[in-house]
């Protein structure tokens, strides 16, 4: 699987939002999911379409109270699920129903 963590970049995602309340996640040129600010709570979700179905894929996405707390939540759930899949053995992109 993958030997080392990617780097994770973040980039706004809506012209159409004030700076700094909404962005997405990205790793290695794909995007892993998206936080997004309501009048009173941050949203966060992963969205990876390559660990879509493997193994681990529930709790994808919650509501917190800070950005940076977001930000963390959706990094976290993500490494989790990538870890879950890679325990799993299964290829990511791969479904889980398709096991070698």
């Amino acid at each position: 699987m993958h030997s080392q963590e990617p780097v994770i970049a973040w980039r706004r995602t809506f012209q159409e939002c004030e700076p700094g309340t909404d962005g997405v996640a990205i790793a290695d040129g794909s995007v892993i999911g998206w936080v997004r600010s309501t009048s009173k709570l941050w949203l966060w979700s992963v969205t990876d379409p390559e660990l879509a179905g493997q193994p681990g894929w529930s709790n994808t996405h919650g509501e917190v109270t800070s950005r940076e707390e977001a930000m963390a939540s959706l990094v976290t759930r993500w490494r989790q699920i990538r870890a879950v899949a890679a325990a799993h053995a299964f290829p990511l992109g791969v479904p889980s129903s398709t096991s070698r």
